[in-house]
């Protein structure tokens, strides 16, 4: 994924730290989130079941997003990998992609549920986040 396209808390992600995202990820944020339970009156005295027709409110999500950390050597890998958990300290993550624009998903940064290094120059994250209102997205 190219610069431009992911945005952490208003910085361009790939290149404040040769941040990218795989495909997962995208979809991961792209599936719709889940609604509360409805409320219902299961009456012994009724056929069936009744639905209080009222507003549909939707849960939080957890989600699990794989980045990958590049680097020109080692010694950017390590000031990009260091910096980049300081953002992750923050505890929010505003998440933005291109494919979405004037989308928004207000995070928390959970876990980071395994971290990767590959020759030094190449990472990769899974990280555990959860979006505490998915219809506020601005």
């Amino acid at each position: 994924m190219p610069k431009g396209q992911l945005k952490i808390n208003g910085k361009d992600a790939y290149l404040t730290w040769g941040i990218s995202m795989d495909d997962t990820s995208l979809s991961a944020l792209m599936t719709p989130p889940s609604v509360k339970p409805y409320i219902t009156n299961d009456d012994r005295m009724r056929h069936g079941k009744e639905y209080l027709s009222t507003p549909i409110y939707v849960e939080s999500r957890d989600l699990t997003l794989q980045l990958n950390l590049t680097a020109k050597n080692e010694e950017q890998f390590f000031t990009r990998y260091a910096s980049f958990c300081e953002e992750l300290a923050k505890g929010i993550l505003d998440i933005e992609t291109s494919f979405q624009r004037g989308i928004v998903y207000h995070c928390l940064y959970q876990s980071c549920s395994q971290f990767s290094q590959f020759m030094r120059e190449i990472g990769q994250f899974v990280l555990k986040v959860t979006e505490t209102n998915p219809n506020n997205r601005k």
